[in-house]
């Protein structure tokens, strides 16, 4: 490697081998401490160091990144309003679309419900900025702070391992305080994107106040969106698994034979109980589950590199194909026909190429 050149990442998997990664992300680094350091006033929290906007966007420099902010909208959660934005993080020399994110500014947060009102008072030597009063912050100003935290956080998704590596704090400044803030304001800024996700409306869940569980008020209407729970499961045993295998089957025997089918090619076949060498294929574990059309294995490698959590997946799948999704991620996949599981699938692999 000569110089302090910087290999462009098309973002698919080891396009570039790792140890080149890291060695550039060493040279990113150094330059990159070298610009903070330089900083008249850093933001330091808890004697660790927070990074700005503007430093998100120097550090995007060096990988091409830019981002793109959406218009604010006004919100309003559990009686509390403010502004939410989105902002795209995009390849400068392409154009593409290669991440993204989404944040608040609320009124319940410090400094964004009222602030001070000062007049001038007096005369000459005497005239003085004398609080009168506390004003209404404007709405603007919420919009504004939501699109740079929105910028910053679709920064920080992308490049805060390079941040990290700097020995900085990987959450962007404007989403801390110097001192304590509310619960709800909380849960807003530390809700992680990939465990509590609604893949369906493309926005967080999150959790504050005595909500029993994660939500989002659905854009546009006064309803909201429930993240599924994980059901509790009880333990089974092997014992309790073979007997409920040998259940399940001889029941799906007896109710094929009180309502036939067609017939099939062979007219001679006919549909038995289970015999007592099935029974202990089934005891010891011997019997192949039924055939699926997909790998379970690299379905659950793919949907982990896509940020998608058993609660993400089975939400989108229920809200898209009406699905019952009881079990485990691969048990719902299978529910679906076979049209849906491509469909599905095929998803999957597209938020991959972008991942």
């Amino acid at each position: 490697m000569e110089g302090n050149e910087l290999t462009v990442m098309s973002g698919t998997a080891l396009s570039v081998p790792p140890a080149t990664v890291i060695a550039e992300a060493k040279i990113a680094v150094n330059v990159f401490k070298g610009v903070i350091e330089l900083k008249p006033k850093k933001v330091i929290i808890n004697n660790e160091q927070y990074l700005e906007y503007e430093d998100w966007q120097t550090l995007g420099e060096f990988y091409r990144c830019s981002v793109v902010t959406r218009d604010a909208v006004p919100i309003e959660i559990d009686g509390v309003k403010g502004a939410k934005a989105k902002a795209d993080l995009v390849n400068i020399d392409t154009g593409v679309i290669i991440g993204g994110a989404e944040a608040y500014c609320m009124r319940d947060e410090e400094k964004w419900s009222t602030r001070p009102k000062y007049e001038w008072q007096g005369e000459g030597d005497n005239r003085k900025r004398i609080k009168v009063g506390d004003e209404v912050v404007p709405w603007f100003q919420l919009a504004s702070m939501s699109q740079t935290r929105a910028a910053a956080k679709a920064f920080r998704n992308r490049l805060a391992w390079v941040a990290v590596l700097a020995g900085y704090r990987p959450t962007p400044a404007e989403e801390m305080t110097e001192s304590t803030v509310s619960s709800a304001v909380q849960e807003r800024r530390t809700v992680d994107k990939s465990e509590h996700y609604c893949a369906e409306h493309n926005v967080n869940f999150f959790k504050s106040g005595k909500m029993r569980g994660y939500a989002h008020p659905i854009e546009g209407t006064k309803e909201w969106c429930n993240e599924p729970e994980e059901p509790v499961k009880k333990p089974v045993t092997r014992g309790e698994f073979a007997k409920a295998g040998i259940d399940i089957l001889e029941e799906s025997i007896k109710e094929a034979q009180k309502h036939p089918g067609p017939p099939s090619e062979s007219p001679e076949s006919v549909t038995e109980p289970l015999d007592e060498e099935t029974k202990a294929d089934v005891q010891t574990g011997v019997m192949s589950p039924p055939e699926l059309d997909f790998d379970p294995d690299i379905l659950m490698e793919d949907l982990k590199k896509v940020h998608w959590s058993n609660n993400t997946v089975k939400s989108y799948i229920k809200n898209i194909y009406k699905v019952d999704t009881e079990g485990t991620v691969v048990e719902v996949v299978s529910r679906l026909t076979k049209e849906q599981r491509k469909a599905f699938l095929g998803e999957v692999q597209e938020r991959l190429t972008m991942a």
